[in-house]
């Protein structure tokens, strides 16, 4: 376990803990530095960082966006962002909306399944959040329709699943530019989701992603093997862009990932990357202001 993490979640998107509560863990884990990047909303960041004031962490203010990608999907995580930024703020706006208008489609292909629920029961799950797909998954599971929530994605609503309805996405320069607008750093979230078949397309659409703004790799996730953790942080390191690690810790929603966890052999200097993160930024609001 590291002392830090670059990528986690909390009930503001679809995290099952609250903000506060996701800054109590971290404190009891030992982690010092904390990045709260929930999708597509800042929401919740003004509790986390209140917190984390409290509790002696440093909480980073961020998000992550959704971008349009094929064949695998893209996120990208904006760190130290002003959330009072109104271009970010619109920006998520539509992004929200979108996301609102994408529920009762899914509702409806649930329903065509045989599956009784209501877009009602999923929002009773939703408490400060926005709904997204976990939130059904959880109706799903309580009403006896799957296993585990693994099973519902898997059986419903994942990507290719009969239940998936796409959202809108935003493209990869219009993602970075509003994370560069709000003063902040772009960062790949977790690679290997990109599915791309062999390192040189990895090297491509990193290449893309810098040429566009983004400042860097999340080269270690939960979800990368050692040998793709090895992997990506060496291509990260050859285009010049900062190494970051994530856990993308959500809580009861994927149960088997945990904060700070995220990696065998990690080798990241905090301090260092600390440092770069900031020169990144003031560099970002010198170009913005």
């Amino acid at each position: 376990m590291q002392n830090f993490d670059f990528h986690t979640h909390t009930t503001a998107s679809d995290g099952s803990l609250r903000p506060v509560e996701l800054i109590e863990l971290a404190a009891r884990q030992g982690i010092t530095t904390l990045a709260v990047t929930d999708h597509d909303t800042i929401s919740g960041l003004d509790a986390a960082c209140e917190a984390g004031k409290a509790m002696g962490i440093t909480v980073i203010p961020g998000l992550e966006i959704s971008i349009d990608f094929e064949p695998g999907t893209m996120h990208l995580c904006g760190y130290f962002i002003d959330t009072t930024n109104q271009a970010l703020k619109n920006g998520l706006k539509i992004v929200q909306e979108a996301r609102e208008k994408r529920n009762p489609r899914i509702i409806e292909k649930l329903n065509e399944m045989g599956i009784d629920i209501t877009l009602e029961e999923v929002n009773a799950e939703v408490g400060t959040s926005r709904a997204g797909r976990p939130h059904f998954a959880k109706v799903l599971l309580e009403k006896g329709y799957v296993n585990s929530i693994q099973q519902a994605f898997d059986s419903y609503l994942a990507k290719g699943a009969p239940c998936y309805v796409n959202k809108m996405r935003l493209k990869k320069a219009e993602a970075i530019a509003l994370i560069i607008a709000s003063g902040g750093i772009a960062v790949l979230a977790h690679p290997i989701q990109l599915k791309l078949s062999t390192p040189v397309e990895y090297r491509a659409v990193f290449s893309e992603l810098k040429a566009l703004g983004a400042s860097g790799i999340e080269a270690y996730s939960s979800y990368h093997t050692n040998q793709e953790n090895m992997l990506f942080k060496s291509l990260a390191e050859e285009l010049d862009m900062l190494v970051t690690g994530g856990s993308d810790f959500h809580g009861a929603t994927k149960p088997n990932v945990k904060p700070g966890v995220f990696g065998d052999d990690v080798r990241i200097d905090l301090n260092r990357l600390l440092k770069k993160m900031n020169t990144r930024t003031v560099q970002s609001l010198n170009q913005n202001y």
